[in-house]
């Protein structure tokens, strides 16, 4: 009796999809880059007049958790939610083309007004005005989408204003896609605390 021949075993394997690092808005979480630009915000807390012990405590904190920004962003407003050792799912929302004022909690009688524009989903600018214990202060945000060679990157160019010291400083920062769940919609209660003056 001859012997059945029996066909090669399959042995191909199917690669595990692997998200795209490449985007086509700034809508999403992305991630801090911590080995480009300017990833620290020594420059812009010094220039709001923030306390060293203060910057000391806020690096450190950066240094321990990795930041996170999730955008939502269409022709008619933008929501950013914000997660870091520091901020504990800070929530900016903002209808584009509108002052938006808030009042912000004491020490004393304080305002912030913010304004967010965008010239299409791969860019958006949000000016900010805020009164702090050092006079007012001006921010401007402004976040783009980069294409590299391997993946799209969101660059921030943070532009602070201390009328009163007569200071300006920009702090530069790069931000990665992030492809899994974005922090804020995962169960952690280990944020210490937020900061009206942290980005």
């Amino acid at each position: 009796m001859a012997e059945a021949i029996l066909p090669p075993a399959d042995t191909t394997t199917t690669a595990a999809a692997t998200p795209s690092l490449k985007r086509s808005s700034l809508n999403g979480c992305w991630i801090l880059d911590k080995t480009r630009g300017t990833p620290s915000m020594r420059g812009y807390l010094e220039t709001m007049g923030v306390t060293e012990l203060a910057i000391e405590a806020h690096e450190k904190g950066e240094s321990e958790r990795d930041t996170f920004h999730t955008i939502e962003l269409d022709d008619k407003r933008v929501k950013i939610t914000k997660r870091s050792r520091v901020n504990n799912d800070l929530v900016v929302d903002l209808e584009l083309g509108k002052e938006s004022v808030q009042q912000l909690p004491p020490p004393g009688d304080r305002v912030k007004r913010s304004l967010a524009i965008s010239n299409g989903e791969t860019h958006l600018e949000i000016r900010s005005s805020l009164n702090t214990m050092n006079g007012m202060a001006r921010v401007l945000d402004v976040k783009n989408l980069v294409q590299e060679e391997d993946k799209t990157v969101l660059v921030q160019a943070l532009t602070v204003t201390n009328e009163q010291m007569g200071t300006t400083h920009t702090t530069t920062r790069y931000f990665n896609p992030y492809t899994e769940t974005p922090p804020h919609l995962v169960e952690d209660n280990d944020v210490e605390m937020q900061e009206e003056t942290t980005v």
